[in-house]
């Protein structure tokens, strides 16, 4: 596989060590490795790693036979190597995206899951005891996140993308040896410490479907800008149908980004209900640090991670927002 093929099928090299912030280089030292081991090398820009981490030695695999490290397909089985600490960029693919792209990849990779970086992660897990691995942000808000929860000691959200070659949002996940019951995640962004993830797992809204409230229809009142864009004053925001200055033709069934809501509550003010669920996801945002929202591709202009408002929370928002209104209590 050559390194075109390489990023076509999600493995995108590393340029930048923006990744290698204080609490991961402490998380290296403190596995007392020796030994850098990355199963995915490509170009090795990962395992140039300071001796001063207590790194003496670096060993890579790779299934391109042309980067001229030792041949293995990682995702099959990965040979453990005594006092070494994987430090990898595994590759990224959803099932979904190599059939769109007719990709030519073996699909039993995707028997048990999504994307390839999950079989990756499972494959370091089963060969070494320390790993850290630069995988898709949205692997803190997925289903497979709580699989190896207990192993987990640290996820990093990188605000500035440490790849040339793609805007994908990413982590670093740290994981040990240590089965930690109940799990004791470290949530941080670059290298602020934000809280532990049980603080933004109690946080996560889940809607009580106790309203008529339908996405995607044109004839509704209600307007949402799911997604952040570059500039501060076109954020995710909710507004009234006749403020929103967008082309409605457009508003499909599949519309993620930009929506009409159609609700079942007259005796609403549509103002006092845009204002309620403003304020909601206001104080939504701040408590969780987004760290709950979907990344999205790309920054602000001033350097902030953009965000995805998903339908489901932005159901309990309105919700919320409808109860609060109607003066009841939402529970």
């Amino acid at each position: 596989m050559d390194a075109k093929n390489k990023k076509k099928l999600g493995q995108y090299f590393t340029k930048k060590d923006l990744w290698l912030k204080p609490q991961i280089i402490e998380f290296i030292k403190n596995s007392h490795c020796s030994i850098a081991y990355d199963p995915f090398a490509g170009n090795g820009d990962l395992l140039k790693i300071s001796n001063e981490y207590n790194i003496k030695e670096i060993r890579g695999l790779d299934i391109d036979k042309s980067l001229n490290w030792e041949l293995n397909d990682s995702l099959k089985k990965i040979p453990h190597i005594d006092n070494a600490i994987i430090v990898t960029n595994p590759p990224y693919l959803t099932k979904y995206s190599a059939s769109r792209k007719n990709i030519k990849i073996d699909f039993s990779y995707f028997e048990e899951h999504t994307d390839l970086y999950q079989l990756a992660i499972d494959k370091m897990l089963e060969a070494q005891d320390y790993v850290v691995a630069i995988v898709p942000e949205t692997y803190i808000n997925s289903k497979y996140f709580e699989k190896n929860l207990n192993r987990v000691y640290s996820v990093t959200i990188l605000t500035e993308n440490p790849f040339d070659d793609t805007e994908n949002p990413v982590c670093v996940v740290c994981f040990d040896n240590v089965i930690k019951i109940p799990p004791e995640v470290k949530v941080y962004a670059d290298s602020e410490f934000l809280n532990d993830y049980s603080y933004f797992k109690d946080l996560k809204l889940t809607p009580l479907n106790n309203y008529l409230i339908r996405f995607n229809v044109k004839k509704g009142k209600l307007a949402l800008r799911a997604v952040d864009l570059t500039t501060n004053d076109k954020q995710i925001r909710f507004y009234e149908k006749k403020e929103l200055k967008y082309d409605l033709s457009k508003v499909k069934n599949s519309s993620r980004l930009i929506t009409i809501i159609d609700l079942d509550c007259s005796d609403i003010d549509i103002k006092e209900l845009v204002s309620e669920c403003n304020r909601i996801l206001a104080d939504y945002r701040n408590k969780t640090r987004d760290v709950t929202l979907s990344p999205f591709k790309g920054n602000t202009k001033d350097g902030k991670r953009r965000r995805r408002l998903d339908y489901k929370t932005a159901r309990c928002i309105i919700e919320m927002a409808i109860s609060n209104i109607r003066g009841g209590s939402y529970a």
